[in-house]
């Protein structure tokens, strides 16, 4: 991932090269890492400070941030996502006649809001 940490150049489908991809130094990414750790959200004046710290234009620091906070969100996802399917396949399975009729609950629900239904 980190491998080539010179300027790249980007081909088009036509094999013409467009425009050159920079690549962070380990530095670099280690510092945003750094960052990113203290805090996801990234305000304006501490752009403009990392960019000038680290050597790199405002809009790559922000670019890097987004990318980093998009990567970070799937992965709280994917671990809340894990943790609602080990708690489900903890509970005793229920009837959907039980879901259908609650007396908690004055609606009727569809299959599709049965609790019971198993998600793969």
């Amino acid at each position: 991932m980190l491998d080539g940490l010179d300027e790249e150049e980007c081909l088009e489908e036509g094999g013409q090269a467009t425009e050159k991809k920079i690549r962070l130094s380990m530095h670099q990414v280690k510092a945003l890492e750094k960052n990113f750790d203290v805090g996801n959200k990234l305000e304006p004046e501490r752009k403009v400070k990392l960019a000038e710290e680290l050597g790199l234009q405002p809009r790559q620091v922000a670019i890097w941030f987004q990318n980093r906070h998009a990567r970070w969100k799937t992965k709280v996802l994917e671990k809340d996502y894990a943790m609602l399917k080990a708690n489900r396949e903890k509970e005793p399975p229920r009837n959907c006649s039980d879901c259908l009729n609650s007396p908690s609950d004055n609606r009727q629900l569809s299959g599709d809001d049965c609790p019971s239904v198993v998600f793969n």
